[in-house]
């Protein structure tokens, strides 16, 4: 169950007569899990016990795990709060998944390349603006706004230092390295465009379809294959030590003393 277009359940309540958000209409039924959840979340608001206590009645802590995993290790920035599906698939444990994931890799959301990684939700574009989505500063720096489902995960250690630790050990496991991440990046995307047609493509895009506005000229980066390992590559590690998982396991320092006795 994904949060449902209108335009595919109202034409129903139109010919019945019903307004879509009267409690008897099909639109009002159909998206009444979603209503649930939300004043669950809104409910739990600064009352992290609450939200810990309640949190896998209504979450699938794994899936929203490894959703997390992806938007720290690829620098989504624009996938946390907005541009994600929230999805269920019993229509009681919620979590989400990707809509729309190409803002990634050191870019921000109105192009060009800011961040170096590795980013995370305290990372900062300027002194009121941080890098992924959900949340704001003040003109003095301080929080303003902020994203009350993410707050209260990543506060709770359960979730933090088991769950997310644990799912991204088996996201590595099952093939989400960096090697198989650039092999997919630059085989089975990047060269499979003609090179010319990549340039043609975004002079069209960027440039001439601007009449002379430089706005979009920051998106036209070229192949970025050499930022992408290098920034691909960093990120991986730093996550991999953060999580205790992956190829960080593989790295030993044997530390051998000996006393001498009196």
């Amino acid at each position: 169950m994904i949060y449902p277009d209108a335009d595919d359940i109202e034409e129903d309540d139109e010919k019945n007569g019903i307004d879509k958000f009267n409690v008897n209409s099909k639109y009002r039924r159909k998206i009444k899990p979603f209503i649930d959840f939300h004043e669950w979340v809104v409910s739990t608001r600064n009352n992290q016990a609450k939200f810990e206590a309640e949190a896998a009645q209504h979450l699938d802590l794994y899936k929203m795990a490894a959703y997390y995993v992806f938007i720290m290790r690829f620098g989504l920035v624009d996938s946390l709060e907005r541009n994600a599906q929230i999805k269920t698939y019993d229509g009681v444990h919620f979590h989400y998944e990707p809509w729309d994931m190409d803002i990634a890799l050191g870019n921000k959301n109105d192009g060009g390349i800011a961040f170096d990684p590795p980013i995370d939700r305290n990372t900062k574009l300027s002194i009121t603006t941080y890098a992924i989505t959900g949340r704001s500063a003040n003109d003095n720096g301080t929080i303003a706004t902020s994203n009350w489902l993410f707050d209260a995960l990543e506060n709770w250690s359960y979730w933090m230092n088991t769950v997310v630790k644990d799912v991204a050990d088996a996201l590595y496991n099952a093939g989400l390295t960096y090697d198989n991440v650039r092999k997919m990046l630059d085989d089975n995307y990047a060269a499979k465009w003609c090179e010319l047609m990549y340039n043609a493509s975004g002079f069209y895009k960027y440039v001439e379809s601007g009449d002379g506005d430089p706005t979009w000229l920051s998106w036209l980066q070229g192949s970025r294959m050499t930022h992408r390992h290098w920034w691909l590559s960093n990120s991986m590690d730093y996550y991999d030590a953060k999580w205790f998982c992956g190829d960080y396991k593989n790295h030993y320092i044997y530390v051998r003393a000996n006393v001498t006795a009196g």
